[in-house]
């Protein structure tokens, strides 16, 4: 049951996704990041916020520019979800990041969405709807088909899981973990919170791949320098002999 919803749920994202880009199938990118927001019944309208604000101004931060134009062709593909157990409501749809300029698009576009509820619109697409439930193994796959499908060739496909809870939907995570990870990606995990035994579900039934990692989150003031963190550790993980903490990429973060 759960297996026939999650490729329908899929189909519809994909769609969404597919509909909103225009981009060239011949562009090439260092990386592919996609990053899932849960918008789960533990995540408030005001944590919501939060996130995209959070999100919109790592993007946006000049350290996150200079990591990407460290790579060998200086761009990244991205693209942003949010994710329970159901629809998943783009975020920005895919597009390339290789100047500020492209970074304000991609920024106003999460900023833009604190306007729309993004619940109600998940909702809308389908004929019945259970609630959000916190299904961390159906935002792993449809990212995974995200990235099958990006319009963009690069050697590096990772996926940000951003959430606070178990998976409480049928399997927990691991197993769609692990089918992406034999196909080469990486999975990295931002816990919102400090519950030391949701870190420690993340990094064993969540992350998984080449240079993953699991970060948490105590503060609300703190959420755009994780999301900074995170990006840059998602890019230059990438990069041969350097390192997240490198100065001469990140200006010394």
């Amino acid at each position: 049951m759960k297996r026939c919803m999650r490729a329908a749920m899929l189909g519809l994202g994909l769609m969404l996704v597919a509909n909103d880009s225009a981009i060239s199938v011949d562009t090439e990118a260092d990386a592919n990041i996609v990053t899932g927001l849960d918008i789960s019944n533990s995540i408030d309208p005001d944590k919501l916020r939060q996130e995209l604000v959070g999100l919109a101004q790592a993007v946006r931060d000049p350290r996150v520019m200079t990591a990407i134009k460290a790579g060998e062709r200086g761009r990244i593909g991205f693209a942003v979800f949010a994710w329970h157990h159901g629809p998943f409501p783009a975020v920005v749809p895919w597009m390339i990041i290789a100047s500020p300029q492209d970074a304000e698009v991609a920024a106003r576009a999460i900023e833009a969405r604190q306007l729309v509820d993004l619940e109600l619109e998940g909702r809308a697409q389908v004929e019945w709807y259970i609630g959000r439930l916190t299904d961390i193994s159906q935002a792993i796959e449809y990212a995974d088909a995200m990235l099958l499908t990006a319009p963009y060739a690069a050697n590096r496909a990772v996926i940000n899981i951003v959430g606070n809870g178990e998976d409480n939907v049928g399997e927990d995570s691991a197993a769609a973990r692990d089918r992406f990870v034999a196909r080469g990606g990486t999975i990295n995990g931002l816990v919102l919170g400090q519950d030391a035994a949701m870190i420690a579900y993340y990094r064993d039934l969540v992350i998984g791949g080449r240079g993953s990692f699991v970060m948490s989150i105590d503060r609300n003031t703190a959420m755009a320098d994780a999301f900074v963190r995170k990006f840059i550790a998602d890019i230059v993980a990438q990069l041969p002999d350097r390192s997240a903490h490198d100065p001469a990429i990140i200006g010394g973060l």
